[in-house]
């Protein structure tokens, strides 16, 4: 298994300890070195909060949804946990094509945090060009 940690180099001793059986890499979540595809699911805590938090928040909150839809495999589910509000997330996130279905859910025990559910959408094969 691999984990993918976006931010702080600090971060990875402190979990790398913890969770036997995944690897850790620091990168650019808006652009990883990871091929297309390759993952069956994603979680998010605060990483989606702190794209739209940014100047230019629905640029960089694209780029990075649309990283996280070119890593999942069809089907595969992104999970976001975050403060910014549904009226915000999903309009941005229904924009873009890559998710069959978008859910989003208060969460039960956490009052003004939101459960994001993102299902990859089937990639389309690409176009043939006649000979």
């Amino acid at each position: 298994l691999r984990g993918v940690v976006s931010g702080h180099p600090g971060a990875i001793p402190g979990i790398s300890g913890q969770q036997r059986g995944l690897s850790y890499q620091v990168c650019d979540a808006r652009s990883t070195p990871f091929a297309d595809a390759v993952f069956g699911g994603a979680v998010d805590k605060g990483l989606l909060d702190a794209a739209l938090c940014s100047e230019g928040f629905d640029y960089e909150a694209g780029l990075l949804a649309g990283e996280v839809a070119r890593l999942l495999s069809d089907g595969g589910v992104w999970v976001s946990l975050s403060l910014s509000p549904p009226s915000v997330v999903l309009p941005l996130l229904s924009s873009l094509p890559h998710w069959a279905s978008l859910d989003t859910q208060p969460h039960p025990s956490a009052a003004g945090v939101f459960s994001y559910v993102a299902t990859r959408a089937e990639r389309r094969p690409a176009a043939r060009l006649p000979a």
